[in-house]
């Protein structure tokens, strides 16, 4: 009986062991992944800043054709407004 106790713990042993050696290495790769996530959002922000003044230009034209539009679609109606 004490042989298979033995045998038992030993074998548990050997698993948290490899267990443990398992878990090591997946958080030294958890750890690597996140340094380069972390690399890749600043290089995306630092792009973002670079290309933000072509976005708020982009908003403002989009801004001014968007308001000559809803002027001009005012005027027509207002016109068939007040010939009925």
């Amino acid at each position: 009986m004490n042989i298979v106790i033995t045998t038992c713990i030993i074998i548990i042993t050997v698993t948290f062991v490899l267990l443990a050696l398992q878990m090591i290495d997946t958080l030294k790769q958890i750890k690597n992944t996140a340094f380069q996530v972390q690399k890749l959002a600043g290089n995306a922000n630092d792009r973002l800043n670079d290309i933000q003044p072509v976005f708020q230009t982009v908003n403002s034209v989009t801004d001014a054709v968007t308001s000559g539009w809803a002027k001009l679609i005012a005027i027509i109606s207002s016109l068939f407004k007040k010939g009925n």
